[in-house]
């Protein structure tokens, strides 16, 4: 299942996502997106799937 989050198409994860080592990124701001813009959006969809899941479990 995929998702666009702050204009990233990205798989909605299964597992939370690791925050980026700081040497993944380059520094020069000129990468778009950044690794650690693409861990940002891994990470809201990661919690908007779990407010899903806990919804789910509470209403069934």
């Amino acid at each position: 299942m995929f998702t666009t989050i702050d204009g990233i198409r990205l798989r909605i994860p299964t597992e939370e996502p690791v925050a980026p080592e700081s040497s993944d990124c380059c520094g020069s701001g000129s990468c778009c997106p950044c690794v650690w813009d693409y861990y940002r959006a891994q990470q809201k969809a990661w919690l908007a799937r779990g407010s899903d899941t806990d919804n789910e479990a509470s209403s069934g």
